[in-house]
């Protein structure tokens, strides 16, 4: 896959970003200039753990996983980023190894700015840092989350939740019910959820069997919302 500056309007997307709210427009044309694109195949890596960095990265199409990985080799996600979303925020303040996987599960476009750039932009309008901080808090605050799921939360009260998310972000709705305008996999939900795919199909086909959810066309139908919210809530059932 191949991607061209032409193809986007790299000024205009680098405008409403919320790290860059409120700069003046020779600023976002600044960083516009210094920009690259880059495109990345499904199943490839952004970054991984352990590496550095001297840029940032911007979604331009496509979408890219931020993961946990265990010392042999597990996966356990945090959450997906797509189009328009930034990403590598923690090069901006150290040198140090990230402790994050960043995979690419859609094919993707990905604007590169260097961190020099940034910085001196930061150094003209502080105003940048304030507008980091404050998109930075809800990621922060939806790892507090991941880390009471993985604590507290059995299994399939985690994986209605992610279905949920994703209907409130990717459903489309009709006479039925809502389809998941989005491909997922059960390796996909067994990443997302902190469980095994095994686990993951076999309240899948518990869920199918109540009427709550289908699988038409490798695209998942709620056929329940009210019944998957039920499955949000605190139990002691053993999954």
């Amino acid at each position: 896959m191949s991607a061209d500056v032409q193809d986007f309007d790299i000024v205009a997307i680098i405008s409403r970003s919320p790290w860059f709210e409120g700069l003046p427009a020779d600023s976002h044309q600044r960083l516009a200039e210094a920009a690259r694109i880059r495109s990345y195949r499904k199943n490839s890596y952004l970054y991984t753990i352990g590496e550095t960095s001297k840029d940032v990265y911007c979604i331009l199409s496509g979408r890219i996983r931020l993961l946990l990985s265990s010392a042999i080799g597990q996966e356990y996600a945090i959450n997906d980023l797509e189009a328009e979303s930034w990403l590598g925020e923690q090069f901006l303040t150290t040198d140090l190894p990230t402790m994050l996987n960043a995979k690419i599960v859609e094919n993707s476009a990905v604007l590169v700015v260097p961190r020099a750039v940034i910085l001196a932009v930061g150094e003209q309008h502080p105003l940048m840092y304030k507008n980091i901080f404050f998109h930075y808090m809800p990621r922060a605050r939806g790892m507090t989350y991941l880390l009471m799921g993985m604590a507290f939360y059995p299994l399939r009260s985690r994986l209605a939740g992610w279905f949920i998310e994703l209907f409130e972000t990717h459903g489309q709705e009709s006479d039925e019910g809502v389809y998941l305008d989005v491909h997922l996999s059960q390796s996909d939900f067994a990443q997302l959820s902190l469980g095994s795919r095994q686990r993951i199909n076999k309240i899948l086909s518990e869920w199918r069997e109540r009427g709550i959810i289908e699988l038409h066309s490798n695209r998942y139908f709620i056929r329940d919302i009210d019944a998957l919210t039920q499955e949000t809530e605190l139990t002691d059932h053993d999954d």
